[in-house]
């Protein structure tokens, strides 16, 4: 990827926000910038692996997971482009990864120094707010879902607050996947496609195509 092309995608990326794509690149070449490829199913990092870079998914997808002692996995996170990997953990006492990272698919990763992008953000106001936002709302959205696994105990608690909380003009898609839906509900997949399917006879829910349903809110 050439780097004009990268600058005008990373405008899309939080962390450049309100940079031109000059701007950008001058921080790409600053920051010693390398992409890298993986396959999918390749594991990016494991867990307790130092992180020595600043890293953006800029192609494919990715998931967290963590694994338990009886050996099942559940996923803690779901990462698309234009998304920064693990922010609130480049700096700090405890600079390790938390989870295993998975290639879900064929991605590309985009990695930064560390050191030189340091220098850069205490060059730029924006690009060190931005950063501050990054590792806030990662944490917000750690606590929100702390709160939703502690507060609803049963499958069907956890699926009608996802339905709640992720539908949009009345319609819920169940991203990425029920799989990896189950994994993140700490559920097996045959039970959340149940919980599901009751909605549906309920008319809660009627199925438009895989993995997207139109919410009737008056059933609900």
């Amino acid at each position: 990827m050439k780097i004009e092309d990268l600058s005008l995608f990373l405008t899309k990326v939080s962390l450049f926000k309100g940079l031109n794509p000059d701007k950008i690149a001058k921080c790409l070449t600053e920051a010693d910038f390398k992409i890298k490829e993986y396959k999918k199913n390749e594991i990016v990092f494991f867990r307790g692996d130092i992180l020595k870079k600043i890293i953006i998914i800029v192609k494919g997808t990715a998931r967290g997971e963590m694994q338990k002692f009886n050996g099942d996995t559940i996923t803690i996170d779901y990462i698309t482009p234009y998304q920064l990997i693990a922010p609130a953990f480049i700096f700090g006492s405890n600079r390790t990864f938390p989870v295993d990272l998975i290639s879900t698919e064929n991605s590309k990763f985009l990695f930064l120094n560390k050191d030189n992008f340091l220098n850069a953000m205490q060059k730029d106001e924006r690009l060190l707010v931005n950063f501050l936002d990054e590792i806030s709302n990662k944490g917000q959205l750690l606590s929100k879902r702390i709160w939703f696994n502690f507060m609803n105990k049963t499958i069907n608690e956890k699926v009608l607050s996802y339905i709640k909380e992720n539908q949009k003009n009345g319609y819920i898609s169940f991203k990425p996947n029920i799989s990896e839906l189950a994994k993140k509900f700490e559920v097996t997949r045959p039970s959340l496609s149940r919980e599901i399917s009751s909605l549906c006879d309920k008319g809660i829910l009627t199925k438009i195509r895989s993995g997207k349903y139109k919410l009737n809110c008056e059933n609900l």
